[in-house]
């Protein structure tokens, strides 16, 4: 029988979200095909977002595909950063000696994130991947070292060289391609000449544009029609500026008409500067939708961009647009970011006016409008240059390095003052209050093609208006009014991939929660981290109690109830200072629903014993039937079973620590209650038997619901 190939795996780790995603992975998808070609090496791809699944099922599936000589993440977006490296944690765990490799967009901007003294990778890509992830397989090939731990920029010059589309290396998920994303992308082109101060593209590709020729591109629409029926999908050319030189964008437009390529429409993005009404009519007729940067109406802003070099142009450019696209039936979209560093309240004004005669100047408009705040991304020149953004305009950058964060990445990444006469509340409430009834006036106006594909539009139109609701806006200024300076200590390290099942609402907020607490400090057990998101809490608490309790809510309780949960951030500080070992005896003497004694159970692993102490076992047992560490007694939160115990949980208020839970304790025995009196706030304490007695540790200053039994404040 012969060998296998070696195989060499190419992840991507999905997003966090839970609508339609894109479907394709272009970039992987050629980079696969080309170490295919080139290396004669087997290539996987596999993306997390795609899979579903859990952390057993994902360690299934890594097992059925290799094994493999290197695996390579990409770390795409910013706001991948800390999923990257649990995952990457997660598969040095895994295969302590297969070669771990990042790239993406991240990575190429701050290399430094992603390679350092302790990470889990061995090696990152600067720049396209193709040609150093070749050198980094030949060499492993050889049996050598890698002989650097960088790599790149080497990008590709002449893209015809690369092999065709390798669409069958996504083999795993084309049978549910639809249900994953009715956008299918594929790259024609890499590159952008232009050097938009916002943009994180040049960290990538620098500023050369590169395209296929356009009989490849052509070739390659084609191939990709042959494999898939692309009347089922919105055929996404993802190019960071799909036609930059015309002679080429016409001539692929003209190809797509000759060889009747019809997906259910085209988008792409790509500038206004150089349409005129040949190209308006060329794209309308290849049913194309184009998305167009314009990112200000006030010249002002657009020359503090770079947004071209005449801004008076670039501007009747785009109103050109909008008047040749009525007659031609070609829909586009533009884009606006309020608050780029400079913005002012007189050009968020003239932006405004502009927008108006954009759109609302004739009774009805083929184009939308996108709003967005300004965001900091690395790699972009702003990101590059703040300290001079500072000096020259007054910019106040709230959380220079938002990626390290593990919650509320979004947020944190818009939340700066953009001038010294524009602060972040400023712009938040002249951003939804100016600019959103031009949002909801465009979408009562818009004139679609009158063909199945307009229900795409609507739901952009109509998410548009949702983002801009005074919800969303007071949201964002309760966001800034709670926000802390970002921490200067290295961020929890935890080896469990967040994110698999990201579609599953449940999930999605256990590992919200799960983030929130990370960020905070309050969670810094890796073990910890993992038993809260594998443990699921609805199966205890329902539907409503696990919601009230990730949202930090105190249950409302008749005096002495034992309550079925506690907020999250308390149980989370109580376990953390307890610290449950594999092999420890454990009670929860609290143990209304049986959520943390499920828990403990995590912790403690299957050489552990959990005892779940409930004054009505019977209603407590079939809910811990499938937890084999956990025995149901009888009794109450100050009478511990009688075993010596390492860790007792106590979920309420006593007025003392009860003498009978100190001699239950074992040597160095530890249990965590609150402490104090029965109507005002109390301590929550961790307390420890040592051979001098017992040691009290303070935690926090709460006020928890009050206990009944023996040694509790009710008898």
């Amino acid at each position: 029988m012969p060998l296998a190939k070696p195989g060499v795996l190419l992840i991507s780790p999905g997003i966090i979200k839970w609508t339609d995603a894109d479907f394709g992975l272009p970039h992987l998808v050629s980079l696969g095909g080309y170490l295919e070609q080139h290396a004669g090496v087997r290539a996987e791809l596999l993306d997390l977002g795609y899979e579903g699944g859990d952390l057993a099922q994902l360690s299934r599936t890594l097992d059925a595909l290799g094994p493999f000589l290197i695996v390579g993440v990409s770390c795409y977006a910013s706001y991948d950063l800390m999923r990257v490296m649990a995952l990457a944690r997660f598969l040095r765990r895994k295969w302590p000696e297969v070669t771990l490799v990042a790239g993406g967009y991240h990575a190429s901007a701050l290399p430094g994130d992603l390679v350092f003294d302790g990470s889990p990778f061995d090696a990152v890509v600067v720049g396209e991947g193709e040609l150093p992830m070749l050198r980094i397989v030949k060499e492993r090939l050889a049996g050598q070292p890698l002989s650097a731990q960088r790599w790149g920029p080497e990008n590709i010059t002449n893209l015809d060289e690369l092999p065709p589309y390798r669409w069958d290396l996504l083999r795993r998920y084309w049978p549910r391609a639809t249900s994953i994303g009715r956008k299918l992308q594929i790259v024609l082109s890499r590159g952008c000449p232009y050097r938009c101060t916002f943009c994180m593209e040049r960290a990538k590709t620098e500023y050369a544009w590169r395209a296929y020729s356009p009989e490849r591109a052509i070739d390659e629409l084609r191939r990709l029609a042959t494999f898939t029926d692309l009347s089922q999908f919105v055929v996404n050319i993802a190019d960071p500026l799909f036609g930059f030189k015309r002679r080429w964008r016409r001539q692929v437009l003209e190809g797509i008409l000759q060889h009747q390529v019809v997906p259910r429409q085209f988008w792409t993005l790509t500038r206004s500067d150089d349409l005129d009404e040949e190209d308006v009519s060329l794209l309308g007729r290849a049913r194309f939708s184009i998305g167009i940067g314009l990112e200000s109406g006030s010249p002002t802003m657009l020359q503090i961009m770079q947004k071209g070099n005449t801004p008076e142009r670039y501007l009747e450019a785009i109103e050109r647009l909008a008047r040749l696209s009525r007659t031609h039936g070609l829909t586009w979209a533009t884009n606006v970011i309020v608050g780029h560093p400079g913005e002012t309240p007189e050009t968020l004004r003239e932006t405004r006016d502009f927008l108006k005669r954009l759109f609302l100047s004739a009774g009805e408009t083929c184009g939308w409008l996108s709003i967005d705040p300004f965001r900091l991304y690395p790699g972009a020149i702003v990101h590059e240059q703040m300290t001079a953004w500072s000096a020259t305009h007054g910019t106040r950058f709230f959380h220079p390095e938002w990626w390290k964060s593990w919650y509320d990445g979004a947020f944190r990444a818009q939340h700066l003052d953009p001038s010294h006469s524009l602060d972040y509340e400023a712009r938040v409430r002249f951003m939804h209050d100016e600019y959103a009834p031009i949002v909801r006036e465009i979408a009562g106006r818009f004139r679609g093609q009158g063909r199945s594909v307009d229900r795409v539009f609507e739901r952009s139109l109509a998410e548009q208006v949702r983002q801009l609701e005074p919800d969303a806006r007071d949201d964002l200024l309760r966001r800034a009014k709670r926000a802390q300076p970002d921490r200067a200590e290295e961020r929890t390290v935890i080896a469990v991939p967040i994110g698999l099942q990201v579609k599953d609402p449940h999930v999605r907020r256990r590992e919200e929660a799960v983030r929130r607490v990370l960020e905070s400090g309050t969670l810094r057990t890796e073990g910890l981290v993992e038993a809260l998101l594998l443990t699921a809490p609805e199966p205890f608490l329902g539907e409503e109690g696990a919601a009230a309790m990730f949202a930090d809510r105190v249950p409302q309780l008749a005096e002495g109830e034992v309550p079925p949960y506690l907020p999250f951030s308390w149980l989370v500080t109580a376990l953390e200072a307890l610290g449950p070992l594999t092999g420890d005896t454990v009670a929860d003497t609290t143990a209304r629903t049986g959520y943390v004694s499920a828990l403990l159970a995590a912790l403690v692993g299957s050489a552990g014993r959990v005892f779940a102490v409930n004054s009505a076992p019977a209603s407590l047992a079939p809910s811990l039937a499938g937890v084999p560490q956990v025995t149901v007694v009888r009794g109450y939160p100050g009478a511990p079973p009688a075993v010596d115990l390492d860790v007792v949980y106590i979920g309420g208020a006593l007025p003392r620590f009860p003498k009978a839970m100190e001699q239950a304790l074992a040597e160095g025995g530890r249990a965590a209650t609150w402490l104090g009196p029965r109507f005002r706030p109390q301590d929550l304490v961790c307390v420890q038997r040592t051979p001098g007695g017992l040691v009290e540790r303070r935690l926090a200053r709460l006020q928890a619901p009050v206990l009944s039994g023996p040694g509790a404040w009710l008898r």
